[in-house]
């Protein structure tokens, strides 16, 4: 359980100066900018985390 509170604040860590920088990129260039900045730095680590855990979940399985 320990882990998870370790998890949440690295999360709280990253997100909000990835979030604050994706602000800041929207604001001096486009809001389509901004969201693709928000999409590599946001949503793709979370996928690569997700498929990471299956994989490692199916190993510890077996």
């Amino acid at each position: 359980m320990g882990f998870l509170y370790v998890a949440f604040f690295a999360a709280i860590l990253y997100l909000v100066p990835v979030a604050l920088l994706c602000g800041k990129v929207a604001n001096r260039t486009t809001a389509k900018m901004g969201w693709t900045m928000a999409l590599l730095l946001i949503v793709f680590p979370v996928i690569l985390l997700v498929i990471g855990g299956v994989i490692d979940a199916e190993g510890a399985a077996s």
